[in-house]
């Protein structure tokens, strides 16, 4: 009973506390040195990592209601709510680097896209599921256009693309699919919907299905959904953050659905995996043109995202472990990647790989954590991506598919994952080998620098090494 208690008490703490902290932050208007401010918010992020970890070694399946709303605390919820804890504890660390003006609105907005995010892992209720996903991108505009984007008017119709696509989806989520659950006054939570589904006309809940799975290719960036990444953008740390926390979100709700429709995965297999063949060549070939820094990491992390959602095809408890664990370790590989590139296109004043100057001799860690990032993309054994990569493989290869399209599947991954290989060494030359010219006053990584490279470099090694450890554990 006990235990019982505390569990719900941490829990009930976390949920809260990165929303009260933005709100406590935002009211400290005497509070204006930055360097408190970021001390200030590296404590409470770190605290944050803190409890994710307690509720991560408790876990223990339960259901809690917070102001009438469900929240579900299960042990893939718990995975997700540690893994976002630890990134955002890695975000308030590294910020100090790109973020140099508006420190106390930047951590603001980052706690309350923490508590966001929180908010849409662990709900039940689908009204808040889809009302944080709201806030999410309207907070994401907000950090964008203050700090990221020199074109006002892409950013804008971007927001406003993302507004029509989550308003057109919640018209063919709550068309018909939720009038049962109005009228009978049953909460409207994805644990109730396989109770109830039954109840409800088949072509409803098609069309609630392709709201959800059109609100997640958004959120993972697939085609056509995909961010436009402005070439000239003054911040690419800003775009880090969104890409990283949609993708997290996209991955928490993917599961959630998946264990509702995966009759309809498999009706609709073929047409799935047509439409997700499609997004893997597309990225792949332009992951070796691209020609500025996010833009190649972008690419190249889309097609490792779809590559992943084709264990799900398994429908098995096996197919559903190999997906978590390539989430995480795709996650934790490109948050590495992100900021490594990000590093070096902020010393070197330039995200053109073309521009980009010899990097010093002097300067052997930036040189280190860049080959140790591309190489984890060119799948050098023992490290995660390729780890996550195999385990991907041996689980397609080893279903015995119905469906035409999806038959054709396992050897089209394997031909973009080689691609991908290809276009991580033409990177390494290009960044590495090839430029000629010197930068003059190039510095070396700073201490705050060096601590997250080598955490993010001793997770993804832990991820790589012993991948057997999460699928011992089961579901």
């Amino acid at each position: 009973m006990l235990d019982l208690f505390l569990e719900k008490f941490l829990f009930y703490i976390y949920l809260v506390i990165p929303f009260v902290f933005a709100v406590f932050l935002g009211i400290l208007t005497f509070l204006k040195n930055p360097i408190y401010i970021r001390r200030i918010s590296k404590t409470f992020f770190f605290i944050q990592f803190i409890l994710a970890f307690l509720l991560l070694i408790k876990e223990n399946n339960n259901s809690f209601s917070f102001f009438n709303f469900n929240f579900i605390f299960d042990e893939i919820a718990s995975i997700f709510t540690f893994l976002t804890a630890f990134l955002f504890f890695i975000f308030s660390i590294i910020s100090k680097t790109f973020i140099k003006k508006s420190c106390r609105l930047f951590y603001c907005s980052l706690s309350t896209i923490l508590g966001l995010t929180n908010l849409i892992i662990l709900s039940d209720n689908i009204c808040l599921t889809l009302g944080g996903i709201f806030w999410v991108f309207l907070i994401s505009y907000l950090l964008k256009k203050n700090y990221r984007y020199n074109n006002k008017n892409l950013l804008l119709n971007q927001l406003k693309a993302d507004i029509l696509i989550l308003l057109a989806c919640c018209v063919l989520i709550f068309y018909d699919f939720a009038r049962l659950f109005i009228l009978n006054e049953i909460p409207f939570n994805f644990t109730n919907l396989t109770q109830n589904l039954y109840h409800i006309n088949n072509s409803s809940i098609l069309y609630a299905f392709i709201g959800f799975f059109i609100i997640i290719c958004r959120l993972f960036n697939l085609a056509p959904f995909n961010e436009k990444i402005e070439k000239s953008s003054s911040n690419n740390h800003i775009s880090t953050i969104n890409i990283l926390t949609f993708n997290i979100i996209a991955n928490a709700l993917l599961i959630k659905i998946y264990f509702v429709f995966d009759y309809l995965f498999y009706d609709y297999e073929d047409f799935i995996a047509a439409y997700l063949i499609l997004n893997l060549v597309w990225f792949a070939i332009i992951s070796l043109k691209q020609r500025t820094l996010i833009n190649y990491a972008f690419s190249s992390f889309l097609v490792f995202i779809t590559t992943n959602i084709f264990t799900l095809f398994s429908f098995e408890d096996e197919g559903i472990l190999a997906f978590l664990y390539g989430a995480i370790a795709i996650i934790l590989s490109y948050t590495l990647v992100f900021l490594t590139l990000n590093l070096i296109s902020y010393k070197f004043k330039t995200n053109e790989i073309a521009q980009l100057p010899k990097i010093s001799s002097k300067n052997k860690l930036i040189k280190f954590f860049s080959i140790f990032a591309i190489m984890n993309i060119a799948k050098v054994p023992t490290l995660a991506l390729f780890s996550a990569t195999l385990i991907n493989f041996i689980i397609i290869f080893s279903i015995d598919y119905d469906g035409t399209v999806l038959n054709f599947a396992p050897y089209i991954c394997v031909i973009t994952c080689f691609i991908i290989t290809l276009s991580a060494l033409n990177m390494f030359y290009r960044i590495l080998i090839e430029p000629q010219k010197s930068y003059k006053n190039e510095t070396e990584l700073s201490n705050h620098q060096i601590i997250t490279l080598i955490v993010l470099s001793a997770a993804i090694i832990l991820a790589g090494i012993f991948p057997q450890s999460f699928f011992n554990g089961g579901l």
